[in-house]
């Protein structure tokens, strides 16, 4: 069955939308038999006596349960359009988001240790926090009631936890102690959205949606619809379908009071105890997730899923305040890091976030823990107090210097824009430490420009390393100035007019560099046309994109060839008795080619993962 799932997620990455039956068509044909084909070729179609005669026919039933398994695991949408004008036919087409997320799970298992949870499985000598075993769950397994993970991790033993690899359903006695446990934390990580419910609207494409709400309009206008009706429908289109998920996922009115899906009330606590507990709480942003989850609980029949927004948002932070390590300090990544904890996720895609909701210097003062030192972070000769009398700036004025840093408050030129880190927002001020004049007390997280001077890093460390540092500084000019001739290139990069040619030359023929023709007559004479060059990020992007595609296939290559090597080896490794006696019956050569083939498998996980990481900046984010 995995060689058949491979094979049809082959055929639907080539063909895109297809039905059932042509997909049975496409494996059946003789081209698919061979290494490497998926779809038969252009102008030779193959008939059944030859598709029986070459390959073994494949049961529809077989391709079902296949479609089945990707579906369950959310990698294939399928859905049967209302306009399909030949029959009532299903679609099925892969998500491609869906499928390449798969690289970031191990971030994922990381980042729900690091949310918290008590420690209590064991998988393989490695401890699991109750929260990282419930992701782990249910990224194995696409999606689960709730029901069935509170059963499953309420039996399994804590040294038997490597069953759920296996799908061994555990024998072990029910602990209703830790189902309970199971249900809270459920309880805890859907009101702060690590998983999600999932609903059959989630397996249906957003384009197919967008084009049934944009046909229902069009229907609903008697005539010819005009451009700008056209345009209308399109945004209100997409109106409708964010409304239908903000429904789906926050309740029915945001006024109502309504649970998210997959929570519901207690049925002890009454309707007056609960207004009088939401006036005692008074519902603040801190305080709101807790009152809420006293409560409520868990619906067994819920369907769950790992919200990959929670995760990729988490990722993007901690890749954010790295940026801002390396540009600063330790401490003022600190104080960033809080900056970023005061924003909350929304229900749209974090990509899809230029900015963050205002922050406010008192929110923020009340999120720096008591353990930070962030006067440590400035310089002490220049800080300074608004009450002169007092040595000391308060808090709120050290987090002013703060901010006053993060968004240039000291550079003048118009390009600070596009390059600070932090916004200010309102018109309220306050004087900073370090003398950078009146602060706004309240300022906006710029994603877009921080990701957009990460990409821009990016493609200037290949350049760089491919071409050399002249390189790296012409293409760092242009990337700033624009449209310039090789003799400005020349005059602002200090370098020579034949080292310019020739560098700009190979950048063209390596396509990060663009040439633009502007002829001074009609005649387009080349000896009256000037020639400007320029750099085209979204086309430098997609060309490092492809680069680092390839990167990943050719490690995933070395990793499988290495296993092939010592495949005997692994076999013996992975026995039980061997496992849990290694010394009495491994030899010392064994030991040492297994410490050794253990060793180019680490090398070749740190390297995925640094390129995965480049990988989630440069296509997740498309700014």
């Amino acid at each position: 069955l995995i060689n058949l799932i491979q094979r049809i997620a082959t055929v639907l990455l080539r063909c895109g939308r297809v039905t059932i039956r042509e997909l049975i068509r496409y494996l059946n044909a003789p081209a698919a038999g061979r290494r490497g084909a998926g779809t038969p070729a252009v102008g030779r179609q193959a008939g059944p006596s030859a598709a029986r005669r070459n390959t073994p026919s494949i049961p529809p039933r077989l391709v079902q349960q296949a479609l089945m398994v990707l579906i369950q695991h959310h990698c294939v949408l399928h859905s049967r359009p209302s306009n399909d004008t030949v029959g009532n036919d299903e679609y099925f087409e892969i998500d491609r988001s869906e499928v390449l997320s798969r690289m970031r799970f191990g971030f994922y298992l990381a980042i729900a240790r690091e949310w918290g949870g008590e420690e209590v499985r064991h998988y393989r000598r490695h401890i699991l926090t109750q929260a990282q075993a419930i992701v782990r769950l249910l990224l194995y397994h696409g999606q689960m009631r709730a029901s069935d993970v509170e059963n499953f991790l309420a039996h399994v033993p804590e040294h038997a936890l490597n069953d759920v690899k296996y799908g061994v359903e555990p024998q072990e006695a029910f602990d209703a102690n830790q189902a309970a446990r199971i249900r809270r934390l459920l309880v805890q990580m859907l009101q702060s959205s690590l998983v999600r419910p999932s609903t059959p609207v989630q397996h249906v494409s957003r384009q197919d949606r967008q084009l049934a709400y944009e046909n229902m309009l069009r229907n609903s206008h008697k005539g010819i619809p005009t451009a700008k009706l056209l345009r209308e429908v399109k945004v209100k289109a997409a109106a409708m379908i964010d409304e239908e998920d903000r429904r789906e996922w926050e309740g029915v009115d945001d006024d109502t009071g309504e649970l998210r899906l997959g929570l519901k009330r207690k049925s002890s606590i009454t309707e007056p105890q609960r207004e009088k507990r939401h006036k005692r709480q008074g519902f603040t942003d801190v305080s709101a997730a807790r009152a809420e989850a006293d409560g409520v609980e868990i619906d067994g029949e819920i369907w769950l899923r790992v919200h990959y927004d929670f995760f990729n948002a988490q990722l993007r932070n901690q890749i954010l305040v790295n940026a801002v390590l390396r540009k600063y300090n330790a401490v003022t990544a600190d104080v960033f890091r809080c900056m970023l904890a005061a924003d909350r996720l929304g229900l749209s895609p974090c990509e899809k976030d230029d900015r963050s909701r205002p922050i406010s210097l008192s929110t923020l003062a009340h999120r720096i823990p008591s353990s930070l030192r962030i006067q440590r972070g400035l310089d002490r000769r220049s800080l300074v107090s608004d009450d002169h009398k007092s040595k000391a700036p308060s808090q709120q004025e050290l987090l002013a210097e703060y901010v006053a840093i993060l968004a240039g408050y000291d550079n003048v030129s118009s390009s600070v824009q596009g390059k600070r880190f932090l916004a200010p927002f309102g018109t309220n001020t306050i004087l900073s430490a370090g003398g950078s004049g009146r602060v706004a007390t309240s300022f906006t997280i710029e994603y877009g420009n921080i990701i957009h001077e990460l990409q821009v890093q990016l493609v200037r460390s290949v350049v760089v390393e491919r071409f050399g540092p002249m390189a790296g500084r012409i293409f760092s000019i242009l990337v700033e100035k624009g449209k310039l001739e090789e003799k400005h290139i020349a005059k602002l990069g200090l370098l020579s007019m034949n080292d310019t040619r020739d560098i700009c030359s190979r950048l063209f023929a390596a396509s990060l560099l663009n040439l633009q023709e502007v002829p001074k007559s009609n005649e387009r004479n080349p000896q009256r046309t000037f020639f400007l060059w320029f750099v085209d990020l979204d086309k430098c992007k997609a060309w490092l994109l492809d680069h680092q595609y390839k990167t990943l296939a050719q490690l995933s290559r070395r990793r499988l060839y290495e296993q092939r090597r010592k495949t005997s080896l692994l076999r013996k490794a992975d026995r039980t008795d061997v496992r849990e006696d290694s010394d009495a019956l491994l030899t010392d050569w064994e030991r040492k080619s297994l410490a050794a083939l253990h060793s180019v498998q680490e090398a070749i996980s740190v390297a995925e993962e640094r390129v995965a990481l480049d990988v989630f900046v440069m296509e997740q984010f498309s700014t």
